[in-house]
């Protein structure tokens, strides 16, 4: 399709533009940035990457563009004031291209335009091109075009969105750019971030590389995602992104025919215990990295299969990164779901594989996978030494153990326990999952057991996050060796006694608890039997306390103990009574632990009739619960005018050495009239919001005057105008 000028759309762009030609700080030092760049690819952590990973040369360049971007943050802003020109039939172009990425070296080489497509441009290798032939050449351009626009550029546009992502279409030119050459040896295709922006041997356009000789066209839909992927979010973690590129390769139909890639079927499977959140290039030959894209893909599929493939989408163009980012997509959509949970349902899927229970959550729909495992069949059993890893999995099978099996398992000595136990008997399989801290006594009971997966992982007890900062996010992640004891056990019987919550108070008290064991003998506190209640966190699998129980002949086994220190929230309660191969578990009520929060009436200090101050105080009742509190309650400053319409909100923040909260100077310009100011705090799920302030007279002006906005933030307005004229003529040409 012709490109028609708009001679408005062109005065516009000229005369916005004036002030960001002007501008020294958008100048680009090209020697300074190819010494950066020769620096960090002599970097040893970069080199030792290429070293241990050749095959990986996508993310070897986002590596050494984010590390440059680290050291040089890009200023540079290109301004196209010709009319565009789209690429034609028979054109030869000069490329940069990397010929070796074990030095990452680049060379510029020509290439003729040999396909176009509605979306693409197919050039070949003009030394291909004399090699082949022009006829064979195009013939093989012609089948990537046709693959690319047929399937491949329409399935990604609708999974993983917008080849343009956020950062927009350098070239303005909606065409992806395809170049089929000779690559580096071991690489079958790649994207280069470098040619996103301006500088050193950047293309300056939307592209990826494919090897002409390689003969799947899966590469094209994993490369294809990668450029997508980064024009989003350029810094997201390796597992997400590589999980979104093996995700196309399904997608556009290139899997195997049991659904699975490669890497899943004949690495991740083999090697369940592979951190997913950890990416392990330092394994020489490659196979840890290997078994990282196979977990990746099995971990995305997962994802699209639960809950859309709305949720593949949105975590693509997510900025946050990680198991946040996945977090806030599916909480965006209405899954009220933490990471952990997702992560637990992931891991109980891929063993126990049934999608008829557990509202389809526990099984996978359409692919098999068989999760290597450690088979036992002999009770009692020990296992010691069981590796362990941060978010990857052991997994033992238990094959005919007893209706009444008790597990204990030491905790990691750093982080937390995450347990998902699935007992299958005549009636159907029953799945429990759990997060612990300390040491863990877990009962499998049921009738006529004759399976059992009991699936182990080291997580956090909250969301994890790996720093993004240098190569963090490399290696094999944190790792523990557990020891597992299986005892066939004996049934304890607890009765339910007595319990008293006094909420006001947080008084809490439970007693006459009466615990006997299979033989109807009273358990004592000589029956070598620790009872313990528990609280479980409603909404998590998180087990937050455990309060020991003390026997007397006449209260039998009771607690007393005040939970003003217990943060707030709804809590499941349950009896666990364990020793000597003996086991009992009892369900009690739920409780809910409040805490009062108060926010007193503001203070305000005027210095001028535009400039004050706001100070105010809170209380909250949560025992020894002041530190974390002031740490991550949401604070703000509501301005309100006279007819008690919200015209601003501003920071507040807590001063230690006070006890209190201040504003910084807030500068009131813009204001005139008669306005009072609000508290707003947020925790802990709900906002208080303080009584309002006495009446204030502002004098600022109605209306800010043009000479008054700082002219770096005259740029910015400008910049955003310019984006948005571009944007509004990208839409006409569509």
């Amino acid at each position: 399709m012709s490109r028609k000028p708009n001679v408005t759309f062109y005065i516009l762009f000229a005369i916005l533009s004036v002030p960001l030609i002007s501008s020294n700080t958008l100048s680009f030092d090209h020697d300074t940035n190819v010494n950066i760049r020769s620096e960090i690819i002599n970097d040893p952590r970069v080199q030792e990457m290429i070293r241990n990973d050749p095959s990986n040369p996508t993310q070897v360049l986002k590596m050494i563009e984010n590390l440059e971007n680290e050291r040089n943050p890009p200023t540079d802003l290109i301004v196209e004031l010709d009319a565009i020109k789209q690429d034609v039939i028979n054109d030869v172009e000069s490329f940069w291209i990397v010929t070796d990425f074990y030095t990452v070296t680049y060379s510029e080489i020509s290439a003729t335009l040999l396909a176009i497509g509605a979306n693409s441009y197919i050039y070949v290798a003009n030394s291909i091109v004399s090699s082949v032939g022009t006829t064979n050449a195009r013939t093989r351009a012609e089948q990537w075009r046709d693959e690319f626009e047929n399937k491949i550029y329409p399935n990604n546009l609708l999974y993983f969105g917008s080849p343009d992502g956020y950062l927009g279409d350098i070239d303005e030119d909606h065409h992806v750019t395809v170049l089929l050459a000779t690559l580096s040896a071991e690489v079958a295709g790649y994207f280069d971030p470098n040619n996103e922006r301006s500088g050193p041997q950047s293309n300056m356009r939307e592209m990826v590389y494919v090897d002409y000789d390689y003969n799947r066209f899966s590469v094209l839909a994993h490369e294809l995602q990668h450029l997508t992927h980064y024009n989003y979010d350029p810094d997201e973690y390796w597992w997400i992104d590589e999980g979104c590129s093996e995700l196309s390769t399904y997608l556009n139909g290139y899997a195997l025919a049991t659904n699975l890639t490669e890497f899943a079927r004949d690495y991740f499977q083999y090697n369940p215990e592979d951190s997913l959140l950890y990416w392990n290039y330092y394994d020489e030959g490659g196979e840890n990295v290997r078994t990282d894209y196979g977990s990746a893909y099995m971990f995305m599929f997962y994802v699209s299969e639960k809950y859309g493939i709305a949720a593949v989408r949105n975590l693509v163009s997510e900025t946050s990164n990680g198991p946040l980012s996945v977090e806030i997509v599916l909480q965006g959509l209405g899954f009220p779901i933490d990471f952990n949970e997702l992560y637990l349902n992931w891991i109980t899927a891929l063993n126990v594989d049934d999608p008829s229970i557990g509202d389809g959550l526990y099984g996978f729909e359409n692919l098999d996978i068989n999760i290597d495992y450690e088979l036992i069949s002999i009770f009692p059993s020990t296992k010691t030494d069981r590796l362990n890893r941060f978010y990857g999995m052991y997994v033992a099978k238990l094959v005919s153990p007893s209706d009444f099996l008790l597990l204990e398992v030491s905790p990691p000595g750093s982080y937390s326990l995450a347990i998902s136990v699935a007992v299958h008997d005549i009636n159907g399989w029953t799945v429990s999952q759990r997060i612990h801290d300390t040491d863990l006594d877990i009962l499998m009971n049921g009738t006529l057991v004759d399976t059992v997966y009991v699936i182990t992982s080291i997580v956090t007890s909250t969301t994890p996050a790996i720093p993004l900062t240098g190569t963090s996010q490399f290696g094999l992640g944190y790792t523990d060796e557990l020891d597992y004891t299986y005892i066939p056990g004996k049934p304890l019987t607890i009765n339910t006694g007595t319990l008293d919550y006094q909420s006001s108070s947080w008084d809490f008290s439970l007693s006459d608890i009466y615990i006997e064991d299979e033989n109807s003998t009273e358990v004592t506190d000589a029956s070598g039997i620790s009872v313990f209640l528990q609280f479980d966190k409603t909404g998590t699998t998180l087990t937050t306390e455990n309060l020991e129980l003390s026997y007397d002949p006449i209260d039998k086994w009771y607690v007393e103990e005040n939970l003003q220190y217990f943060y707030e929230g709804d809590y499941e309660l349950s009896i666990v009574a364990s020793g000597l191969g003996q086991y009992g578990e009892q369900s009690l009520t739920s409780i809910n632990i409040a805490h009062l929060l108060t926010v007193e009436t503001p203070t305000i200090s005027l210095i001028n009739s535009t400039a004050l101050y706001v100070f105010t105080n809170s209380s909250y009742t949560q025992l020894y619960g002041w530190e974390s509190f002031t740490n991550n309650v949401e604070t703000y400053v509501l301005l309100y005018d006279d007819s008690d319409t919200p015209v601003g909100i501003f920071d507040i923040y807590y001063d230690q050495s006070s006890n209190s909260w201040e504003s910084d100077l807030l500068i009131m310009d813009e204001y005139n009239g008669e306005y009072y100011i609000k508290i707003s705090f947020k925790y802990a799920g709900r906002t208080v919001r303080s009584a309002e302030s006495e009446h204030f007279q502002l004098e600022g002006e109605i209306s800010t005057p043009t000479n008054g906005i700082a002219f770096p933030f005259l740029q910015l307005v400008l910049m955003m105008s310019l984006s948005a004229f571009v944007f509004l003529k990208k839409k006409s040409k569509q």
